[in-house]
């Protein structure tokens, strides 16, 4: 019984505004700090590929991520407002700065990005709210734009479940990611997609998720301690936006493959 309630699957929305009502109640209602487990693999464009096991923790603004590499703890990201860290214990290097939004990936816009089925955020529901809304195969597609100037478009099937999200950033090189979601599974923070793809600038990330729950807010670790050994570059200089390109497996104008 416990597996059928599980992949029960939702009855049909008849109309857009009942797929948007169904949506902003599944995807966009206010909730405290969520974290999860999953299993990530990245196929970078004439690159290679890479596996690894992450961990994160998210609450408003801030995002914490750790990757595992086998038993090793390889990766410590932090996202605080426009404040970025990211460290790389492998290589003992990392990158530290704010994000600037002329260049059209702000800190609000990146932390949705990193979780793509949370569209709680004020802006994010209401741009859902204001989106237009036609019948796309047996679904629906919505479209409309952020705050920050990226342009959305949201598909939906018909029972209102995600399927896609392709975003357009602003800015003059404008980074334009595609999001593909999976079928929707149970867990005990709610009902969201068991998987999600990323692909961007040629890259494909895939996020296959076991567990996602409620955290405890004094829990959430933010900065890892800072190791004297580890160089540290500032997201200005060139060193710093080059390992952030290198790491996310973006192309050098970041602009997405055809």
């Amino acid at each position: 019984m416990l597996v059928v309630a599980g992949c029960a699957r939702l009855p049909k929305v008849t109309s857009g505004t009942q797929a948007r009502d169904r949506f902003l109640a599944q995807y966009a209602a206010g909730h405290g700090p969520q974290r999860g487990v999953a299993a990530i693999s990245m196929k970078r464009a004439g690159k290679g590929a890479g596996s690894a096991r992450v961990r994160w923790a998210a609450n408003q603004e801030s995002l914490a991520v750790v990757g595992y590499v086998g038993p090793s703890r390889a990766l410590d990201a932090s996202l605080q407002g426009d404040s970025l860290l990211i460290v790389i214990r492998h290589y003992d290097v990392g990158v530290k700065g704010f994000l600037r939004r002329e260049e059209g990936l702000d800190g609000r816009l990146l932390r949705f990005l990193a979780t793509p089925w949370d569209f709680g955020a004020a802006r994010v529901r209401g741009a859902l709210e204001h989106a237009a809304i036609e019948p796309a195969g047996a679904g629906w597609r919505f479209q409309g734009a952020l705050e920050e100037g990226a342009r959305f478009t949201l598909e939906l099937s018909d029972r209102g479940e995600p399927r896609s999200l392709s975003i357009r950033a602003a800015g003059e090189n404008p980074l334009e990611i595609r999001v593909r979601y999976g079928a929707e599974r149970n867990y005990p923070a709610g009902r969201i997609p068991g998987w999600i793809e990323w692909s961007f600038s040629g890259s494909v990330v895939l996020l296959t998720i076991e567990d996602f729950a409620s955290a405890d807010p004094a829990k959430i670790r933010y900065r890892p301690a800072l190791e004297p050994e580890w160089s540290l570059f500032a997201l200005e200089e060139p060193q710093g936006r080059a390992l952030v390109r290198w790491l996310l497996g973006l192309s050098e104008k970041g602009t997405a493959a055809p």
